[in-house]
């Protein structure tokens, strides 16, 4: 995300300490003086939302259009993830396919830094010390599903989402956003993504034993308990909707994050974003696909895990 010219200066860095020592000196010498520029609340100029809730922010969000970085010209399937890390920072992982769906994997970690005094809406993000780059956010919807990440440069921008893909209108509507800050967006690329399970190789579903004997290994919660507890606020587990993405589009729990249970097979740690002790609440639509991601979560090391009881179905009905 906001690498920038930082990203750019540490890669030339990288690649001229193997070739060119002396200008590998030289883009040192300027990563030191923008080492020193840091990030100011003051020096923001681009809108900056009045407030964000951290715990809904966290988990993956798809990149759907960009002002791209020279790193993500001609991305596939970006998402970025972040993890609320118990020192406060934003553990940040990045990843991509170069050149097509299927093209080499990508994978960056950098870490974000909350600016205080800011409602947890302005972080720098540090891909390497001591320099930490503007990362303003500057839209968030109230349902946390859509969000605009913003610089005071007006160089670089992202459009993300909690799916893969959103509709037309409404992606017109986010770019009418970034145009009203002061970007030029016709420099604003779409970002290829898959977007439902149809393009990659379903896995063979459980038998229905199988799938009750993995619903019954963790905690069910009610879906009246699960509303009483959102409308409480406080702390909010991680609700994990492992539908398609078009059956999210036409529903969903309050707060939850879309990634399909596919993707939460391939990589467990990378979808869902959170750290092995998160209350997580998954669900799908009649418990099949969170069995399976229940089982992948559980095995690579989640240990908080619960179900939600009936379901999406369940939900809806519940008044």
């Amino acid at each position: 995300m906001t690498r920038g010219i930082f990203l750019a200066i540490r890669s030339m860095t990288l690649e001229l300490q193997a070739r060119k020592p002396l200008r590998a000196v030289f883009a040192a010498l300027v990563l030191g003086s923008l080492a020193a520029c840091g990030v100011s609340p003051q020096k923001v100029t681009v809108p900056v939302v009045s407030a964000v809730d951290l715990p809904r922010f966290m988990g993956p969000w798809y990149v759907i259009g960009v002002i791209p970085t020279f790193i993500e010209k001609d991305i596939y399937n970006a998402i970025e993830s972040y993890e609320l890390a118990p020192d406060g920072t934003i553990k940040t992982t990045f990843t991509f396919n170069k050149g097509a769906f299927d093209g080499p994997a990508k994978r960056m970690e950098p870490k974000g830094f909350v600016i205080p005094g800011t409602n947890n809406a302005i972080w720098g993000m540090q891909f390497i010390w001591p320099v930490k780059a503007e990362y303003v956010i500057s839209h968030v919807d109230a349902a946390y599903t859509e969000t605009i990440i913003a610089r005071s440069a007006r160089d670089y921008v992202w459009i993300m989402a909690r799916t893969p893909t959103i509709d037309d209108a409404r992606y017109a509507e986010l770019v009418k956003k970034v145009a009203d800050m002061g970007y030029d967006v016709s420099k604003l690329v779409k970002v290829p993504q898959r977007a439902s399970t149809s393009s990659t190789a379903s896995p063979p579903m459980p038998s229905p034993e199988r799938v009750a004997e993995i619903l019954a290994s963790v905690p069910a919660v009610k879906p009246a308990e699960l509303k009483a507890r959102l409308g409480q606020g406080g702390a909010r587990p991680v609700i994990l909707d492992v539908r398609r993405a078009e059956e999210f589009a036409a529903g969903h729990v309050d707060g939850a994050i879309n990634v399909a249970h596919t993707a939460v097979l391939a990589n467990p740690a990378t979808a869902v974003g959170a750290a092995k002790d998160a209350e997580i609440i998954v669900y799908c639509a009649s418990g099949r696909r969170a069995s399976m991601a229940i089982e992948a979560l559980r095995n690579a090391g989640y240990s908080n895990l619960k179900h939600l009881d009936g379901d999406y179905t369940g939900w809806s009905a519940t008044p």
